[in-house]
């Protein structure tokens, strides 16, 4: 059961920053100058200008990488939610795909350009802030836990294999209650270069449009950031303390691609979905909305709509990618799509893909495109498909 949420998102810091914007189809996508040394790249990006709110936290968080800043937000807004003690934890299960990449190129930027006053010092706290770990640790620093805090790194769908193996040890009994998600700060010089590099960021068309998932003419990604965090718990938990339950984690399939690192292919997406759904009993039929994995990259998109075309293209089930409003928050894609499934449970709007003006001609499911109502109950799914060939689907119901 899904008793809290929390999300940080270009849009701001809290889970009410997101939920508005997201489902009115906005985006937080800007045009932005990333870093302030000489040659600092310009971009387009969704990245959360706003600073850690003053006097939230205590020095540790304020001295931290913003990836760890984020994710103790998101962490404490999803217990918060819950109304549970910090007492009750059993686990911690975070994603992450680049750790405390601001802390590293502090690093560098010390090491090469003199920085500092001293030049050529880098300072003594780079390792604990930008080690992939830095965000967990962050968490269990805060309320004080000695439970298990695993960090789980694999790219892009680091966050959604955090979900499945916290909802997996619910399952089998090994504790009650878990914090779970993912957190990502990685827009900084060096890795929009590497992006570059890569050719695989979006660039506005001629119609001004950036990031279309699914849309004829998408042309790349967008680098976003952010975190999202659920806090889940057994369904007999649950029920003694008489929580509100926002939601069930039914599901999750986890599949290898080993083909390609980069080259993502159908078949092991689809598998993917198949296993979540097998797990909680449920056929493709009875899945209302699925929340893709849709980066707007001409390959990844293709193989997703192949994918999705298997197993859903006889059915009513409706899609949307929402990467074009948050942009794609990497490591932490799946948890804050995770979140954005459960709002439109509560929502009871679909949240629609930004800059869909023709869809894909290969698509055989219904695509939202604007905001539309929930037309059906059923079970809802969201898909994270990863550089390396980490492809995972989570399955989330309705309660109630």
């Amino acid at each position: 059961m899904v008793t809290g949420m929390g999300a940080v998102s270009a849009f701001g810091w809290g889970l009410a920053t997101l939920t508005g914007p997201v489902f009115r189809g906005e985006t937080a996508i800007r045009r932005q100058r990333i870093g302030a040394l000489p040659g600092a790249p310009e971009t387009w990006a969704a990245r959360l200008e706003a600073p850690l709110p003053s006097g939230t936290f205590d020095r540790r968080v304020e001295d931290a990488d913003r990836v760890s800043q984020m994710a103790v937000f998101a962490a404490d807004e999803a217990l918060s939610m819950a109304g549970l003690s910090p007492r009750s934890i059993g686990a911690v299960a975070w994603g992450t795909g680049y750790g405390g990449a601001a802390t590293m190129e502090d690093a560098y930027a010390r090491l090469f350009f003199g920085r500092t006053d001293v030049a050529g010092r880098v300072s003594p706290l780079t390792v604990p802030k930008a080690m992939t770990h830095a965000a967990a640790a962050g968490i269990a620093a805060r309320f004080g836990l000695e439970c298990p805090v695993t960090t789980y790194s694999c790219a892009c769908a680091s966050s959604a294999v955090a979900i499945g193996e916290a909802f997996l040890g619910i399952r089998d009994g090994r504790f009650d209650v878990a914090l779970v998600g993912g957190s990502e700060a990685l827009i900084v010089p060096g890795v929009v270069r590497a992006w570059e590099s890569l050719s695989a960021l979006a660039k506005p068309d001629n119609l001004g449009r950036l990031c279309g998932p699914f849309d004829k003419g998408r042309n790349g990604l967008v680098l976003g950031e952010g975190a999202g965090c659920l806090l889940l718990e057994s369904l007999e938990h649950a029920q003694r303390r008489e929580a509100s339950v926002l939601g069930e984690c039914a599901g999750y399939g986890n599949v290898n691609d080993p083909a390609c690192v980069t080259q993502p292919h159908a078949g092991p997406q689809a598998k993917a979905m198949r296993l979540a759904l097998s797990q909680c009993g449920a056929r493709p039929e009875d899945v209302a909305y699925v929340n893709a994995h849709g980066t707007g990259t001409q390959a990844g998109d293709a193989a997703e709509i192949d994918a999705l075309n298997q197993i859903f293209g006889e059915c009513a089930t409706v899609v949307s990618s929402t990467k074009g409003s948050t942009g794609h928050l990497m490591g932490a894609a799946g948890a804050i799509e995770a979140v954005i499934c459960l709002q439109t449970m509560q929502m009871g709007h679909y949240p629609p893909g930004t800059a869909v003006l023709e869809p894909d001609d290969a698509i055989g499911f219904s695509l939202v495109t604007h905001p539309i109502p929930v037309r059906r109950s059923g079970m809802f799914l969201s898909n994270s498909f990863a550089f390396g060939g980490t492809n995972v689907s989570l399955a989330f119901s309705p309660v109630g």
